[in-house]
């Protein structure tokens, strides 16, 4: 029971199809898997286009941006081996409630996960433009853990706009999350690939208001 309006939705969504996998530029407020309050999700929108669809990463229900599905099983362990060996090369836009104390760094921090273990995290970031308590920040994550950016962020004393899981006390707390997976690089077979995504109507509105620059 997937409306139409969905699955033309996910066809305009497709920024760069082969007969291996596809990129897609996931709009917020669809989960990427299903789940208890989930009516349907990009797993079971790709499902009714071909079952040999695979997702091979993940993004937050919120979280707005890029999106690899490979269309076979052999992609679907090519992107898999290329995600566990980090070399998938990603940059994320965020645009956060407060400033971090340096302009770029490095982070290592210690996350806790569902099942309450600690997970090491490794993240980049450099802030692009500041202005009157809010920051447009490029997030490079060295590991891929559940809300690592948005942990991360909240750490630094800056957590992302929207967030109603980190930055709870925002003025901000009508926003979509304002967190965007922007850049993808990586190489398959010596063929180098790099997408970039739109960045969504609520994101661009957000920046021209608050006179941040990108």
């Amino acid at each position: 029971n997937i409306p139409d309006s969905a699955l033309t939705q996910f066809k305009k969504s497709i920024l760069f199809e082969n007969k291996d996998f596809l990129v897609i530029n996931k709009w917020p407020l669809i989960a990427t898997q299903g789940g208890s309050k989930i009516n349907f999700s990009i797993d079971d929108l790709i499902k009714t286009i071909s079952l040999d669809y695979r997702l091979v990463h993940r993004l937050d229900k919120d979280t707005s941006g890029l999106l690899i599905i490979s269309k076979n099983s052999n992609f679907a362990k090519i992107f898999g081996s290329l995600f566990k060996s980090r070399l998938i090369n990603k940059t994320y836009l965020a645009i956060c409630d407060g400033v971090p104390k340096l302009k770029e760094s490095n982070v290592d921090l210690d996350i806790r996960n569902k099942f309450n273990k600690i997970e090491k995290t490794k993240t980049f970031y450099k802030v692009l433009h500041k202005i009157n308590g809010l920051s447009l920040i490029l997030f490079k994550p060295m590991t891929g853990k559940t809300h690592q950016l948005r942990i991360v962020s909240k750490n630094l004393s800056c957590p992302i706009v929207g967030d109603d899981k980190y930055n709870k006390q925002s003025i901000y707390h009508n926003e979509i999350l304002k967190l965007n997976a922007h850049i993808l690089k990586f190489s398959i077979n010596g063929k180098d690939y790099s997408f970039y995504s739109e960045l969504p109507i609520h994101f661009k509105n957000f920046l021209k208001k608050n006179k941040l620059k990108y």
